[in-house]
């Protein structure tokens, strides 16, 4: 039996968690978030436009706690054991900042460090309340699918999967990005 392809973890974080993190994030300055092609990684604006947030190391830690508590869940529903979680990417957008369709990896097209990721974490970190647009859009065989989930809450997929981050109009949508990679890589 094939696994659905998401799985949503309302709750990774506490309250306490977010109002922690927030306080972390207040001060953290942030460059142009990147893409990985080819090459070096680079700044694409016409494929992503994000500001990627640089969190103080307590914060880092917290969040890579979190994502590695469900370790256990995502093995599970995903039928295949995990390797060791990639640096976070915790990810500011803005109005008019967007992420292309696109895969975060464990495709045969790219021969680049991105082929071991295996599963794929998108986890909220302000409410959605707060904004409009920027959705997570999954694309497939079927129509397309968005994704929401509540402040401390996460979706988690298969890292080949095409998604996309629409633009967002008004507000402020803050989020981390973290893969999972295959064991032994």
């Amino acid at each position: 039996m094939t696994a659905s392809p998401f799985l949503i973890l309302p709750g990774l974080l506490t309250p306490r968690d977010l109002a922690q993190v927030h306080a972390g994030l207040r001060t953290a300055t942030g460059t142009a978030s990147t893409v990985t092609g080819a090459g070096a990684l680079a700044t694409v604006s016409l494929a992503r436009r994000s500001t990627r947030l640089i969190a103080a190391p307590d914060t880092d830690a917290l969040l890579r706690d979190r994502l590695d508590a469900a370790r256990p869940a995502l093995e599970q529903h995903f039928q295949r054991p995990l390797g060791g979680l990639e640096p976070l990417q915790l990810l500011r957008y803005g109005p008019g900042d967007y992420f292309v369709a696109h895969q975060d990896g464990n495709t045969p097209l790219i021969h680049d460090d991105t082929r071991h990721r295996r599963v794929s974490v998108s986890l909220l970190l302000s409410d959605p309340a707060d904004w409009t647009g920027a959705e997570l859009v999954f694309h497939g065989e079927g129509p397309r699918q968005t994704a929401g989930v509540p402040a401390g809450g996460a979706i988690a997929f298969r890292s080949e999967t095409t998604h996309e981050v629409t633009p967002l109009l008004t507000g402020e949508r803050l989020s981390v990005a973290g893969w999972f990679r295959a064991v032994g890589t």
